[in-house]
């Protein structure tokens, strides 16, 4: 009787410790969205949001660019520079490094944060990004 009553309480246990990797993506998301966001702004940046899309495994950061940052122009024209950059700053990131080994992408969307339906800068990195 023990042992059926052991068994019964451990399978729960069993069973949480093996949820999907994209199970864990979108709690963690859900889990950093809700008791972070928004970030304080740094460098004119505000973290808004992090989402998981199962269906893509892609997992999507939405910020609101502020002050001289929220300038559609400046964007355009330093975009190949921008995503250079938050590229180089996504392969730096340890935090990632279990999403990008396995396959998983990353969106970057970027709005103003005076007129937040306008996106300045929409830019998604893919496994392919990450090799050397």
């Amino acid at each position: 009787m023990k042992r059926i009553i052991f068994a019964v309480m451990l399978l729960p246990m069993l069973v949480a410790c093996h949820k999907s990797l994209e199970d864990r993506a979108a709690s963690e998301c859900k889990e950093y969205t809700e008791k972070k966001c928004p970030t304080p702004v740094v460098n004119n940046t505000r973290m808004d949001s992090m989402v998981f899309e199962a269906s893509s495994r892609t997992i999507h950061y939405y910020y609101s660019l502020l002050g001289p940052a929220d300038d559609e122009r400046a964007i355009a024209r330093q975009r190949s520079s921008l995503r250079m950059t938050v590229g180089e700053a996504l392969k730096a990131d340890p935090g990632t490094k279990v999403y990008k080994d396995a396959g998983f992408s990353f969106r970057y969307i970027y709005r103003s944060g005076k007129n937040p339906s306008k996106i300045l800068l929409d830019e998604t990195y893919t496994q392919k990004d990450f090799q050397h």
